[in-house]
């Protein structure tokens, strides 16, 4: 049941950043086929589960970052979307080796070593069970590095959950004015193929009045490479990311600048981001 419900969200909802503009400063809420944000991918992943069982997780919360996260006696069962693992990470408390239990499971994308071997992500997890301490690590093969890297890492302590899910609106907008938003993007699995693609558009690197233009897109490969606006490559990862969501690269393209000019009208002009790799991983 937590595996399906998983899979589901992960072919179902691809992840978003644009999504929450559109609905929170924009026209409203889009298509789910053309995804949300991370938490809600994890509320949807939560919905199906309650639906099918009844079961109700915690919500833990930190960095922006929420999983669902399901207590039993003495073990954790935690599903997140945003961090696309292809099965749900368990955790138990027998396993602790000096209060500290560990788990991992594999995750997206399977990318290929140059000798031709699966490389899938990983998703690592740390439970220091006296501190009620959970850290989540989302770690990918790098082929420029040959090298697993850590991609994304939150910290929870279990004691720190969301009030309310969904979040009130409020939170949502508030939230999505912060400066660590640094791209807007759709990162999409595509459900026969197996392989992701991204279409990013970074914030950094032109002046403010240049930020809602189209040749500034890149597309990230299933291999973590970067192809720029109008090359052969960029277009090719466009299609796959376009059949995956059963729409048209015109349309995924629109969603995301669409997106960008909401952005453009409602954060301040003063607003510094991170920097964005735009490198192959």
């Amino acid at each position: 049941m937590f595996s399906q419900a998983l899979a589901e969200v992960q072919f179902r909802v691809p992840y978003s950043s644009a999504a929450s503009y559109h609905e929170y400063y924009g026209a409203g809420a889009p298509p789910w086929r053309l995804g949300r944000g991370c938490g809600w991918q994890t509320f949807e992943v939560a919905r199906l589960v309650a639906e099918h069982s009844g079961l109700r997780p915690t919500h833990l919360y930190a960095g922006g970052h929420s999983p669902a996260t399901y207590f039993a006696e003495g073990e954790i069962t935690v599903l997140d979307p945003y961090l696309p693992h292809l099965e749900p990470l368990w955790l138990r408390r027998a396993d602790a080796v000096s209060g500290v239990v560990r788990g991992g499971t594999d995750a997206y994308p399977i990318r290929v070593r140059a000798d031709g071997t699966p490389a899938p992500a990983r998703l690592s997890a740390t439970w220091w069970v006296a501190d009620g301490v959970l850290l989540l690590e989302y770690s990918r093969f790098s082929p420029r590095r040959s090298a697993m890297v850590t991609h994304r890492a939150f910290t929870f302590h279990l004691g720190t959950e969301l009030p309310a899910f969904p979040v009130p609106s409020g939170f949502a907008r508030r939230l999505l004015l912060e400066p660590m938003q640094n791209n807007l993007s759709v990162r999409a699995l595509h459900r026969r193929e197996r392989r992701m693609g991204e279409l990013v558009l970074p914030f950094g690197g032109r002046p403010r009045d240049r930020l809602v233009d189209p040749a500034f897109l890149i597309t990230k490969d299933n291999q973590g490479r970067v192809s720029r606006s109008g090359t052969p490559d960029f277009y090719r990862v466009l299609d796959l990311i376009a059949d995956a969501v059963h729409g048209t690269p015109a349309e995924v393209t629109d969603f995301v600048m669409d997106a960008a000019a909401i952005y453009h009208r409602v954060v301040p002009l003063d607003q510094k981001w991170p920097e964005y790799s735009a490198e192959d991983e």
